[in-house]
């Protein structure tokens, strides 16, 4: 099999689409000009939804990437929680969990990871303020090649298309518990 192309905004989505992720076409980044949402400030350009943004299926991917080149991917997080967490505590966490558990993984800019568990199960993961989880048809996130988003850990095999297992929120607990208990004891000394 050969491995997917997450450079290739329509490769990309087609893979999404094969792991039945809900799809959407989101705002586009242009160099000098920034977002197309118009903020001036906008702290994520190029790698959030569109508000009226409607689902693709295979049939309307082509058309709506052509459309709008250079569009962020948007997944909304009905098929899996995101748990969002600053970027120091996601590399020791990723560090321990590539051990044993490897896990969907997202480096976003400028400083999140955001990483993937079964559905409904995010919750059981926030330990701490500073993480954040996204769930149900509401909830959302950038996918490469979205604009500052890349896989740490793709959702294929490694090489492959076929499915990584996502594992509940849980499981991922202790794991981000004893993260920020070492990055905090770090900070203070």
């Amino acid at each position: 099999m050969e491995p997917v192309n997450t450079r290739n905004p329509t490769a990309a989505a087609s893979a999404y689409l094969a792991l039945e992720w809900p799809l959407t076409v989101g705002h586009r980044y242009r160099p000098k000009q920034g977002c197309t949402c118009g903020r001036t400030n906008c702290p994520i350009p190029g790698a959030h939804p569109v508000l009226c943004g409607s689902s693709l299926d295979e049939s309307s991917l082509t058309a709506a990437l052509e459309s709008a080149p250079g569009a962020g991917l948007i997944a909304h997080t009905e098929r899996f929680d995101a748990v969002i967490v600053p970027r120091q505590v996601g590399m020791a966490a990723m560090a321990l969990l590539d051990r044993d558990t490897p896990i969907p993984c997202l480096i976003a800019a400028p400083d999140t990871y955001v990483l993937l568990v079964l559905p409904a199960t995010g919750r059981h993961a926030a330990v701490n303020a500073s993480v954040e989880v996204r769930t149900g048809r509401d909830g959302w996130i950038a996918l490469p090649p979205s604009r500052g988003v890349r896989w740490d850990n793709p959702p294929w095999i490694e090489g492959t298309t076929e499915p990584r297992k996502l594992i509940n929120g849980d499981e991922i607990r202790c794991t981000l518990s004893r993260c920020f208990a070492v990055i905090r004891t770090g900070s203070q000394r």
